[in-house]
């Protein structure tokens, strides 16, 4: 009679034992899946990011200076031209000047410039913003040159 309850009891514990372990593994395939599916996009988007960069490049002159370049992007107008680009710039040195951005095409045919006032205190950097004229459009694989 006693093995008789023991019975169902035994065999209530290995089907609860098995649920738990096909539970755990469905959530380590699923997190396999998951971190492969992250992969993938993180590849696409760098993909596309490279296809799709405009080279940003500091002159000598401003190098000398001791003007250094960091995070760059870009922001598009209204009319969906992407025309500024906002660039940060760091220096240990002070620096009152005019800066001058001018970009080229794929083919290296200048396509637009700007400038705005530069004052750099000494030991800082800053996010400076730079709108081409409206009918600058910065194309992929393009490149703007600051002087």
């Amino acid at each position: 009679m006693r093995s008789l309850v023991l019975i169902p009891l035994v065999l209530l514990s290995a089907c609860n034992w098995a649920g738990e372990k096909t539970k755990s593994v469905l959530n380590k395939g699923g997190e396999l899946a998951g971190s492969a599916a992250t992969e993938v996009i993180e590849g696409v988007t760098t993909g596309i990011e490279d296809t799709w960069s405009v080279d940003v490049r500091l002159s000598e002159d401003l190098k000398v200076q001791g003007l250094a370049l960091g995070k760059t992007s870009f922001e598009s107008d209204s009319a969906g031209r992407t025309n500024t680009l906002i660039v940060y710039l760091s220096s240990e040195r002070a620096i009152t000047d005019t800066l001058t951005a001018v970009a080229y095409d794929q083919a290296g045919a200048e396509m637009g410039r700007t400038s705005i006032p530069l004052n750099i205190p000494a030991g800082s950097g800053d996010f400076h913003l730079l709108r081409f004229q409206a009918y600058t459009d910065l194309e992929r694989k393009g490149r703007v040159e600051l002087r």
